[in-house]
């Protein structure tokens, strides 16, 4: 199974992150590969190809972090791209507050998945969501990109408070990535 762990959004966010995506396509005309609205999330680690004995593993790893923590009141804001707007792979909308929350719990998980046997994930954890990548932009993607993250650096997008960690298994296919939840752990606040 090819897993995930992730924090899912509200639906009231959902719908805001649909709008700015269709904006950002339709009016100001960035060409990518754009993320469906229900395939929107915060990643805190990517897993690969999971056995069935991992999946048990990484359940129980949920529960133990899940139960340490409590609910994150976290805002989104801002729009960026990686590895910078003049250059952008991907391009996300930003988490401000609760940042530092999600660092943490993004630190248990990674000590947990180590203990498991998951070599440590390459790349510095900074929250975000994605909602486009792309592969070889031209030039006036690049511009347009490097316009609206420059208007829309700092924006305000909306809050709300995660509740849950949640194991999702992705299951690709020629239409694109479907997930399916496998395991979601209330946060428990102790």
């Amino acid at each position: 199974m090819r897993a995930f762990i992730a924090l899912e959004l509200s639906p009231q966010l959902r719908e805001t992150l649909k709008t700015l995506s269709e904006d950002l396509r339709k009016k100001r005309g960035i060409k990518g590969k754009w993320v469906p609205p229900a395939n929107i999330h915060i990643t805190l680690r990517f897993l690969g190809n999971i056995t069935g004995d991992q999946e048990k593993a990484i359940s129980s790893l949920l529960e133990e972090v899940a139960k340490a923590t409590r609910p994150i009141p976290i805002s989104l804001e801002g729009l960026g791209a990686f590895p910078n707007p003049a250059r952008p792979r991907v391009l996300w909308v930003g988490v401000k507050e609760g940042a530092e929350a999600l660092e943490r719990v993004h630190g248990k998980l990674e000590e947990g998945l180590s203990r498991l046997g998951f070599p440590p994930d390459d790349k510095a954890f900074k929250p975000h969501l994605t909602l486009a990548r792309f592969k070889n932009p031209n030039l006036e993607v690049r511009r347009r990109v490097h316009a609206a993250c420059r208007d829309m650096g700092d924006r305000p997008w909306g809050e709300m408070e995660v509740k849950a960690i949640v194991l999702y298994e992705s299951i690709l296919s020629p239409h694109g990535a479907k997930y399916r939840k496998v395991k979601e752990v209330p946060l428990g606040g102790l």
